[in-house]
């Protein structure tokens, strides 16, 4: 509608007087200035509305630490072509170039290589992750507390498909740490009692408070002397000898930063045993004892024979338990795990039934024992079961 003309204003005030047409004439203006508001009040509404929608999708951040190449990298390719790719990003830091020419035109995206070292140091290639996921799509605004970031190593497999990871992930308000039974923890004296750093599989899933504070803390240096605070490593190693708060300590950085710096060591008053509530520790709690086994949420199944057998609870063996004779993986040692190389449908099939949401180690091309194409029967066994 268009505003009224002199003319047509001088004819108004003719026939109603100049009062009234006056009125007439700043009524139609004010409508025409309402139109144009709530439209641009709706436009706005709107686009704020995509906005949110874009920004507030919570995600999965896959975090692939890679040397030369990701084994079965055709496993990961069918995994991520039945995801919504507003629910996921994946990324990978490769140590070696090799690596990143292998996944190039699949959906993992490189990131800066960092110096690392076996053992000493996996944390700054891990951190490099954190540093790229938590700045993935920022001009979108700030991400979904939601967000989960889980890390995973180049001979891991997925063992559900995505969107029974996603919703999985997404229900659990905190992070999950895999802790090792409470003989493979540290300790040092302190002030109040003996310090304990708890020890953990190396592939957590971090939930995003987490993940801000871990990639902040260690930017500013935080436990990056873990390793000569903790004495590690500095005796020999024996399996037979290796007890609870015995000042023994032994492991690798990856296997004790995360826990240790979010939650810091803990204090260990005296003989009895101690349960302790930890912030955001998926499970809630954690039992300090001689005697504790496996404890907190364990995403990824990896074969440590020496603690296959560990009473209490223990995903571990559950899932070991309901494999048959050729999908047996390797035991591995007390410095390395096990791996497959060869499994049967039937292993595939129990993969998909178990509690673990990632598997580990796998070769690359393992044999199928009773088939020809291994990618084939794990997208249709595990993938898409």
């Amino acid at each position: 509608m268009s505003l009224l003309t002199s003319a047509q204003a001088v004819s108004i005030r003719a026939l109603l007087g100049n009062s009234t047409a006056g009125a007439i004439t700043m009524q139609h203006q004010q409508q025409q200035n309402s139109g144009n508001s709530t439209a641009g009040a709706i436009h706005m509404q709107h686009q704020q509305q995509q906005n949110s929608t874009q920004r507030l999708t919570p995600r999965v951040y896959f975090l692939f630490l890679a040397v030369d190449k990701v084994s079965n990298l055709q496993v990961w390719n069918d995994f991520f072509a039945a995801a919504p790719p507003d629910q996921y990003r994946a990324f990978v830091h490769c140590k070696l170039d090799a690596c990143v020419q292998q996944v190039q035109g699949s959906k993992l995206v490189v990131v800066g290589t960092v110096p690392s070292y076996y053992c000493t140091d996996l944390v700054s290639p891990m951190n490099q992750l954190l540093n790229y996921a938590l700045q993935d799509d920022v001009h979108l605004g700030p991400g979904n507390p939601s967000d989960k970031f889980a890390f995973v190593s180049d001979s891991t497999l997925p063992a559900k498909p995505f969107a029974t990871i996603y919703d999985t992930l997404h229900m659990r308000q905190g992070s999950d740490f895999c802790v090792f039974p409470s003989n493979e923890w540290a300790d040092i004296p302190g002030p109040q009692g003996l310090q304990i750093a708890v020890k953990h599989h190396q592939w957590v899933t971090l939930n995003r408070p987490h993940a801000e504070k871990a990639l902040k803390l260690w930017g500013e240096g935080h436990f990056h002397n873990f390793m000569t605070q903790f004495k590690m490593n500095a005796e020999s190693y024996s399996a037979a000898n290796n007890s609870f708060a015995d000042n023994r300590n032994f492991g690798c950085l990856d296997e004790f930063w995360y826990m240790a710096t979010l939650y810091g060591p803990l204090t260990h008053l005296g003989a009895q045993d101690q349960m302790v509530s930890l912030s955001m520790f998926e499970t809630g709690q954690l039992m300090i004892s001689a005697q504790a086994g496996w404890q907190g949420e364990c995403d990824t199944f990896v074969m440590w024979s020496q603690y296959l057998h560990t009473p209490g609870h223990n995903p571990f063996y559950e899932f070991h338990s309901t494999l048959d004779a050729m999908s047996m993986p390797h035991g591995g040692n007390s410095a390395r795990p096990g791996w497959w190389d060869t499994i049967t449908t039937t292993g595939l099939k129990a993969i998909r039934h178990s509690s673990f949401l990632f598997m580990r180690k796998f070769i690359d091309q393992p044999r199928l024992y009773d088939g020809p194409n291994f990618a084939e029967a794990y997208k249709q066994n595990v993938l898409l079961a």
